[in-house]
């Protein structure tokens, strides 16, 4: 398992992707794989990729294919542990690395392991969608939440459960991988001490995109995998928070769209439908009960722009 594969997302952030690159290219790691998949930028993002970093692997899709596009990574990757980074995070280390082939030797049936993800140049935390307070954000512990930006997969576990469902486009598409490995006996944990920044840039994304498919992916996650009780509680949170920052960012008939949306797609995804195992209940029980009361969680997050509720 020596070998790690990186496979970095981008779309339309040519200058992001090209900085992220550069500390990648730099890391005297001799078996480390890169590998770019262009997800129908076409503003000259892969053609400055393949001119500026020919070693790299770049993949070039002819359309936007949304999380799906990774999933062309995954597939090409070589290494025993495959890390997926969105093209705006920096930050990668040779000790991120050492600690990560360290990890999933230590632990055989680890499937993911998630990187804190903090803002540029400085250690404040953020994109926090664990089921525990942010000031464990330093710790290590499991969790049933992928940040799909920043992980690091074991590439047997992906094997196993699969890639990224692509009728997603984008959001919950990691909780949703999540709850396959977890059904295979697959376990999930969160590291502190691997930590990358995140330069958020908005590039050419449509800021409806995330009042959208946050709202619409609610349904069809718990559409395929949660028991009735817990969809029912899960909807009700996730879809009357989402509604509120909907409201009070100017996007209401968007996520009203999303919603009927989300309802319609449920008799489509019901043939597969496949409700947690005994195993992933209990664990999941387990890990809710640690979650912050609503009003750390109201405190945290009601006045938070671009948040996106997991």
């Amino acid at each position: 398992m020596s070998r790690i594969s990186v496979v970095v997302l981008t779309y339309k952030r040519r200058e992001a992707v090209l900085a992220l690159l550069r500390e990648l290219v730099e890391l005297r790691d001799h078996d480390l794989e890169v590998i770019v998949v262009d997800n129908g930028s076409e503003d000259g993002t892969a053609e400055a990729v393949a001119e500026r970093h020919p070693a790299v692997e770049l993949i070039v899709l002819r359309e936007n294919r949304g999380v799906g596009a990774r999933n062309e990574g995954l597939a090409l990757a070589g290494g025993g542990i495959v890390v997926t980074l969105d093209d705006d995070m920096r930050g990668l280390d040779e000790t991120d690395l050492r600690r990560l082939r360290t990890v999933f030797t230590e632990r055989p049936r680890l499937g993911a392991l998630c990187f804190k993800v903090t803002r540029p140049d400085a250690d404040e935390v953020r994109d926090w969608v664990h089921h525990r307070p942010v000031e464990d954000a330093d710790g290590a512990f499991d969790t049933y939440e992928i940040t799909e930006g920043a992980v690091a997969y074991r590439a047997t576990a992906l094997a196993e459960s699969g890639f990224y469902r692509e009728d997603f486009f984008i959001s919950h598409e990691g909780l949703e991988l999540a709850y396959r490995l977890l059904d295979r006996g697959w376990e999930i944990a969160y590291d502190g001490s691997l930590s990358v920044e995140h330069h958020h840039a908005a590039g050419g994304r449509s800021s409806w995109r995330r009042y959208y498919y946050d709202t619409r992916n609610l349904f069809w996650v718990a559409t395929l995998h949660q028991p009735l009780g817990y969809a029912v509680r899960y909807l009700a949170l996730g879809a009357t928070a989402m509604g509120y920052y909907a409201l009070r960012d100017g996007f209401l008939p968007t996520w009203l769209r999303a919603v009927r949306d989300g309802l319609r797609g449920i008799s489509g995804l019901r043939p597969e439908r496949r409700t947690w195992s005994a195993g992933t209940r209990a664990f999941i029980r387990g890990v809710d009960a640690g979650r912050p009361g609503f009003l750390y969680l109201a405190r945290k997050r009601m006045r938070q722009k671009d948040f996106s509720l997991e």
